[in-house]
């Protein structure tokens, strides 16, 4: 076969191959139908009732007033019981800007809630401006440092990629698999029709016996 007869043959072999899998879109495998879950009853909450509140929009933050309207300092955390009740808050009275402030536990029996137009005012009737100097700071038995806070923090959002990110990495590999196995048939039958081509233009190429 002359040089210029073989260049046309492997030609129309990379043509007929690239055409080949071009019109072969690769298989995607079928996504597996979710089993149905059930979910136990008593456990979950389908949404916010009409008794319930979030602490962060009616406690944590919010400023606290004596007997007189006057603004004494705002909450700053909920005390809660070892049967995880909560039994009290924590204030941070005086100072400015948080500097020279003093943290109070309130007990939360004493204080009280009032609505008056459309928002919430929490009094704490007994906080006299004496009794305030007076009072002790609130005393920690313990405490969790930032850097365990964080730690907690990146240790949980680690757990959840894993196991968001395992089903994903399943899906995936199926579907690299099928495009990988659907691209192995379509070259192997790309190779074959270049195989007939090449035939066939060796035996038209060949001369013919008189």
């Amino acid at each position: 076969m002359n040089k210029s007869l073989f260049s046309a043959v492997v030609a129309a072999g990379l043509v007929a191959s690239s055409a080949a899998f071009a019109q072969t879109p690769a298989a995607t495998p079928a996504a597996p139908a979710a089993a149905k879950v059930s979910i136990p009853t008593g456990v979950f909450y389908k949404g916010q009732g009409p008794q319930q509140y979030f602490a962060k929009d009616r406690l944590i933050g919010a400023n606290v007033v004596n007997k007189d309207g006057a603004v004494i300092g705002d909450i700053e955390d909920v005390i809660l019981n070892t049967s995880n009740e909560i039994e009290g808050v924590l204030i941070g009275t005086g100072g400015v800007l948080g500097v020279g402030e003093k943290k109070i536990g309130v007990r939360y029996g004493a204080l009280v809630f009032e609505k008056k137009d459309g928002k919430t005012i929490i009094k704490l009737p007994a906080a006299s401006k004496d009794v305030l100097t007076a009072l002790e700071p609130y005393k920690r038995a313990e405490k969790k440092s930032l850097l365990d806070k964080a730690k907690d923090k990146v240790q949980g959002a680690t757990e959840r990629t894993k196991e968001g990110a395992g089903p994903a990495l399943e899906k995936a590999k199926e579907v690299g698999k099928a495009a990988l196995d659907k691209t192995k048939e379509v070259g192997k039958a790309a190779i074959e029709k270049g195989k007939d081509v090449i035939d066939a233009a060796k035996e038209k190429a060949a001369p013919q016996k008189q």
